[in-house]
């Protein structure tokens, strides 16, 4: 999966129509309403990757107002001296002349091109909200894109008279490898509901939950925070040992730790959520860091979540920010606190690899019942 965010996250691939309780199918429920150059990129940019590449299909495509995902298979190696970098660079760069050539058409006169293009190519329809817009499939192919990034201005253009024009995407793309069981339905799902989720962030900016029983991957827990991180396609697995098992010395004191404890803070700023029981010194010193930097966080706890049961002050305020989800399972195997540790972080890595979450109402079974 590639993704890559326009220039100061402006808003010029469109916008979300719809409620976030609209029927599903309808026009009524949170679906694409693209911009002139969102509908350019969308039918003649993403078509050219497969003709510049025919061993990179597009499989998937998700626009929103500020970025765009592109779920992408290489089914073969590339030619002698191409990399998966020039690939998106050579998207990029038919983006931003894209971009460039709607603005000429439109005659920009004085206006610059940034914010000329955020008038019109972005600006939301009358009663609209402006919180994003997705597509999914993929449109006939089309033209070859030039590669490189290089933002001159073609000779052609009216504005020519400038040496430069600022391009359309921000420096750089994150790209994500599927390589784990049940990751590529989860990116499927997570780009299809993109739309849903935006509006739902916009209707209800303080979403929490607390769920009694929460089905995940085949177990049942109770939850209190933001369910949300549950769909999220991509989580990471926080697990250490309190000793390195081949010096005996605390793990948190090693030189790998420390690698790897900046390695999941990283992702984690890149959109992975962290998961883990937080319990060895290694686990807990990622989970503040996590909470200090208000990143995506689930939590597995052996206590209880009962009715009235609420999380200490710190957590707390992060769930209701949405960062935090904490999870805690019915029941939880192992007789001692060793036992039931290894038990949490194989529930750890469960719901990391799940591919199903249900909400279970049981007061509406139990009607049924009667």
């Amino acid at each position: 999966m590639i993704t890559m965010v326009i220039g100061g996250r402006k808003r010029l691939f469109g916008s979300i129509v719809g409620r976030a309780n609209g029927r599903p199918g309808t026009d009524e429920a949170p679906h694409v309403q693209l911009s002139e150059l969102g509908r350019r990129v969308f039918k003649e940019e993403v078509p050219k990757i497969h003709r510049f590449y025919p061993q990179v299909e597009v499989w998937r495509v998700a626009m929103m107002p500020d970025h765009i995902h592109l779920l992408l298979c290489v089914r073969e190696t590339l030619r002698e001296g191409k990399h998966l970098g020039m690939v998106v660079r050579g998207f990029k760069t038919g983006c931003s002349r894209a971009w460039w050539a709607l603005q000429d058409e439109r005659g920009l006169g004085g206006e610059t091109p940034s914010t000329a293009a955020a008038n019109n190519a972005g600006a939301s329809p009358a009663g609209a909200s402006p919180a994003g817009a997705v597509t999914t499939g993929v449109p006939a192919a089309g033209a070859v894109p030039a590669a490189g990034a290089s933002a001159v201005v073609p000779k052609a253009s009216p504005l020519g008279s400038a040496p430069l024009r600022p391009v359309l995407f921000e420096k750089g793309y994150h790209d994500r490898i599927i390589n784990r069981p049940g990751m590529l339905e989860n990116i499927k799902r997570y780009m299809a509901e993109n739309p849903l989720r935006a509006r739902i962030r916009e209707e209800c900016p303080r979403l929490m939950e607390r769920q009694l029983h929460l089905w995940i991957g085949g177990r049942e827990y109770a939850a209190f925070g933001n369910l949300f991180l549950l769909k999220y396609p991509i989580k990471e697995q926080v697990f250490f040992h309190r000793k390195d098992p081949e010096t005996g010395q605390a793990t948190e004191l090693t030189e790998a730790y420390q690698a790897e404890h900046r390695r999941l803070l990283r992702v984690a700023e890149e959109g992975a959520v962290l998961v883990t029981p937080g319990i060895s010194r290694g686990e807990s010193l990622v989970v503040s860091d996590a909470l200090d930097a208000r990143l995506p966080l689930i939590l597995l706890q052996k206590e209880p979540i009962g009715e009235y049961w609420k999380p200490p002050q710190r957590r707390f305020y992060a769930c209701a920010a949405g960062h935090l989800l904490i999870l805690a399972p019915w029941a939880v195997d192992g007789s001692t606190d060793y036992s039931r540790f290894h038990r949490l972080n194989d529930y750890a890595r469960e719901i990391c690899e799940a591919t199903e979450m249900r909400i279970l109402n049981y007061s509406v079974m139990k009607q049924t019942e009667r």
